[in-house]
């Protein structure tokens, strides 16, 4: 498959929003004061972090999927689960420590960044047109 290959692109959007999420949600608990005070409080809102989560997964399972079928290796499937756990641990309230949110999707993000980079690499090896 070649590198510029649509289904290349999902897993490079995939690991864009993936880590655009980790970002987000580490520096969030600590920016908060300053961006409310300068008018970017919609950056910390609950819409905002749903569409994020539901992009991801739309992605990630869409692109994660079709690739275990191609190459055949887990580890990328397994990654992607751990990262939407995480998710799921970040949401509820199965623990309580400070910060857990922030703390379970920056893993969470970076979980599933990792799961589409390492699909990129598998899909280019496996996948590449015979020279």
């Amino acid at each position: 498959m070649a590198n510029g290959s649509p289904r290349a692109s999902l897993d490079r959007y995939g690991m864009a929003l993936s880590i655009g999420c980790a970002i987000h949600c580490a520096v969030l608990p600590i920016a908060l004061s300053a961006m409310t005070t300068a008018g970017l409080a919609w950056v910390a809102s609950e819409e905002l972090e749903w569409t994020i989560l539901i992009c991801t997964f739309l992605i990630g399972s869409t692109r994660l999927v079709q690739s275990y079928f191609q190459h055949r290796h887990t580890e990328c499937l397994i990654l992607f689960v751990a990262g939407l756990v995480s998710f799921v641990c970040a949401k509820s309230e199965l623990f309580d420590f400070p910060y857990n949110e922030a703390v379970f999707m920056t893993i969470g993000g970076l979980l599933i960044a990792i799961a589409h980079f390492r699909n990129l690499r598998l899909s280019r090896t496996c996948c590449a047109p015979a020279a």
